[in-house]
């Protein structure tokens, strides 16, 4: 078991570079002032004190890290573990955590959810769960609620006659990937709840084995609990055949004009062990007039030039055409910000383009 460090007494500024942890992937949420962000997080130390590198995070569990700021982010104050594995130890199907998000719920408790790894044996180390939770205040999970809302290996027969592909059950979580493609994709739960809706879950899927899909499940709550009432066909976007695997999912509703916003992280890997150097990463985004589609691209895509993947919208300021965001650098970035938070930015939507601040623009219009 790796260290799982107190919250660190720096204050962070010009993104967030943790002496002791990496950072990676991004969700979060706003509580008045306060922005909430969150990520996946790994020591950069080895139990017996060497260093872990980059590339060897997997064989480690996982904690989720939680940073606040006050000031749109151009400052982050460490808040310290959110959620780690040893929460979960109740349940059997979780031996690891990745990514997901986190939205307010009208009775003022947080629904949290995640992706909850199942190490079935030492070849099959990668089973992807989707899990849910609760937080009473952002600032640690105090209730998990189900660690497979939906399971690859509980729900095979409803996931692929859904449309979606799934590997043979006995293959399902597989080191070596699906069928000579990459591993399993059931991950990344975003949260989207729009006012007096039904709660949709979005997360990264396949419909082949180097076929990436947006999977789009609604829930339905029963007292405290909830359960997918509803499986949707995968959700291809349009440039689809550009890329392998759809990670990260952001579903954003300008309300004003009625429009939609999608933001995916993606990669065209082709089988595991690929060569990092091989792998083309990026940001897309995308509009719809409806959450059914169809999904419109803005552009090509954005911020693999920079090293940077998987961020989270702090703030939108639709009047302005804009989305405050932040992301962390891949371990392809220069030693020094491999899997350390950037600085903030705009994507800016009417042109999609990104534009790094220096300093925060503090007046926004939403």
């Amino acid at each position: 078991m790796v260290d799982i460090p107190a919250p660190h007494a720096y204050v962070f500024e010009n993104g967030i570079n943790h002496p002791l942890l990496y950072l990676w992937d991004a969700w979060s949420y706003i509580d008045g002032d306060v922005m909430h962000l969150y990520c996946l997080a790994v020591s950069r130390k080895k139990p017996d004190g060497t260093t872990l590198q980059p590339m060897e995070r997997n064989a480690y569990p996982f904690h989720i890290r939680h940073f606040t700021s006050e000031n749109n982010g151009i400052s982050w104050k460490d808040e310290g573990c959110f959620l780690d594995v040893d929460r979960c130890a109740a349940h059997e199907d979780c031996h690891n955590i990745w990514s997901g998000s986190i939205a307010p719920m009208p009775n003022g408790k947080k629904l949290v959810a995640f992706t909850a790894i199942e190490h079935i044996d030492d070849h099959h180390k990668f089973l992807q769960n989707i899990a849910l939770a609760y937080s009473d205040d952002g600032y640690a999970v105090h209730q998990i609620l189900d660690t497979e809302l939906s399971s690859p290996r509980r729900d095979w027969e409803l996931i692929t006659n859904a449309g979606y592909y799934m590997a043979d059950p006995q293959s399902l979580g597989s080191n070596a990937g699906e069928e000579k493609g990459p591993i399993l994709a059931w991950r990344d739960p975003y949260i989207f709840a729009k006012k007096n809706e039904s709660i949709n879950l979005f997360w990264g899927g396949k419909v082949g084995p180097t076929e990436s899909a947006l999977v789009r499940a609604e829930l339905r709550k029963t007292g405290m609990t909830y359960n997918v009432s509803r499986l949707y066909p995968p959700v291809r976007v349009p440039d689809s055949d550009e890329f392998s695997q759809l990670e990260l999912p952001k579903v954003l509703y300008d309300e004003a004009n009625g429009l939609f916003y999608l933001m995916i992280s993606t990669c065209n890997r082709l089988y595991e062990g690929q060569s990092d150097d091989e792998v083309d990463k990026g940001v897309r985004v995308y509009k719809s007039g409806s959450l059914d589609g169809q999904w419109e691209s803005l552009g090509s895509k954005i911020l693999g030039s920079e090293n940077l993947f998987g961020p989270t919208v702090l703030r939108t300021d639709f009047k302005n055409n804009r989305l405050l965001c932040i992301a962390s650098y891949t371990d392809a970035a220069e030693q020094q910000r491999s899997l350390t938070f950037s600085t903030p930015f705009y994507v800016y939507l009417d042109v999609l383009r990104v534009e790094f601040l220096q300093s925060c623009d503090l007046n926004f219009s939403d």
